[in-house]
């Protein structure tokens, strides 16, 4: 894939690889090939699943494995160089929102946020905020700073006892940039510590 515009499913994958993807690379002892990668994304909603593995076939014309209808992947030591020369890591710590989502229009922040959100925030409809948990400050910081930009007001606090910071957004429900967004209250199980 030649490097291209910034795009709506370009800008969904990033999101959810920063959020419940992962991407490896590891040696091998095979005689004709030294290294094999792999990406994938894990998740226990089956339209997520569905979308990621739409908006990745469309951008790399290659068909994504299901496993066990809760998680889509490819082997592709090619997918895994453009994207990490592209991008850089995807780790749990590590990964950044690069400035041509960070300096793109409304619609595109909206579609990497939304994304994102999807996999690690969750609602606390009680306080009517939506929350997310994260040990990458500076990408929540990244994500705080997207927000102000569309004139949404978030906070950004921490560290707790567990190394981790919230990114809040309160008064979630009025806020019309998200209206339809939905989220079940518990985050569900990720496999962040398979990222790299």
């Amino acid at each position: 894939m030649e490097k291209e515009e910034m795009s709506p499913e370009l800008a969904r994958v990033h999101a959810h690889l920063c959020g419940d993807g992962s991407s490896c690379i590891w040696k091998t002892k095979e005689k004709d090939r030294k290294f094999r990668a792999v990406i994938g994304y894990y998740n226990k909603n089956q339209k997520l699943l569905d979308k990621f593995r739409s908006d990745f076939s469309k951008l790399f014309e290659v068909k994504m494995k299901m496993r066990e209808n809760k998680e889509v992947c490819v082997k592709s030591i090619r997918i895994f160089t453009e994207l990490r020369e592209r991008f850089g890591d995807f780790g749990s710590r590590k990964w950044r929102i690069p400035l041509e989502i960070k300096e793109a229009n409304k619609e595109l922040k909206l579609e990497w946020m939304t994304a994102f959100f999807e996999d690690e925030a969750y609602h606390e409809k009680r306080y009517n905020r939506l929350k997310t948990k994260s040990v990458n400050y500076n990408g929540l910081k990244d994500i705080k700073e997207m927000l102000s930009s569309l004139n949404i007001e978030c906070s950004l606090t921490g560290p707790n006892c567990d190394s981790s910071f919230y990114l809040t957004i309160p008064k979630f429900d009025l806020i019309r940039d998200f209206e339809g967004f939905t989220k079940e209250p518990a985050r569900q199980a990720s496999r962040k510590a398979l990222k790299v």
